[in-house]
């Protein structure tokens, strides 16, 4: 998996440096040769809620082609950076949802990580489930943090630091990859 998403990286961030690309590579490899598998989360939950922590229970709201508000409840990863969720008052979350829907090279491709709006974490946590960015949803902050206090909501897990090194790339491909020629033509013709 990781070395088909380094590749996809590379192809959509050309300013990978070859280095990065080349060590990232050798250090997945070393992992295959000594049988270890990677994991991408933490055995417990960090001290404090922080970026990239599962959550449970947690109701997401958006509108469809109808205009007409529809409500799902599923786990959340939390997608504000982990000073924010410390200083401001709102936190946003993204839903972790269900492969179900998914089969063949759209399963294969989700689990790769090569779609550029889903995350797929192999821990078998969330073996059978995907981080979804298309639905972020900000809440009020103690809302969720009392929540978690009054056993409401759970924290179900924390991503190590290959899995927030995953989850960083991940953001900055879907909100930060390059543009079409088109588009940087006509930013530039102003």
């Amino acid at each position: 998996m990781l070395k088909e998403f380094i590749d996809f990286v590379d192809s959509v961030l050309p300013s990978v440096s070859p280095d990065f690309r080349d060590g990232a590579k050798e250090a997945i490899a070393q992992f295959e040769k000594s049988k270890q598998k990677i994991t991408y989360l933490s055995n417990n939950p960090l001290d404090e809620l922080s970026q990239g922590d599962i959550i449970s229970k947690i109701p997401f709201l958006y509108f469809d082609n109808n205009g007409k508000e529809k409500l799902f409840v599923s786990e959340a990863m939390v997608l504000s950076t982990s000073c924010h969720v410390d200083q401001k008052a709102n936190i946003l979350l993204m839903p972790v949802l269900s492969l179900e829907p998914f089969n063949g090279k759209d399963i294969t491709d989700l689990k790769n990580n090569s779609i550029f709006d889903y995350m797929y974490l192999p821990d078998p946590l969330l073996a059978e489930k995907y981080i979804n960015f298309e639905y972020i949803n900000t809440y009020d902050k103690n809302l969720i943090f009392n929540g978690i206090k009054d056993g409401k909501i759970q924290r179900v897990a924390s991503l190590n630091q290959v899995g927030y090194y995953l989850f960083i790339i991940k953001l900055t491909v879907y909100l930060m990859r390059k543009e079409d020629e088109i588009t940087l033509n006509q930013r530039n013709s102003f």
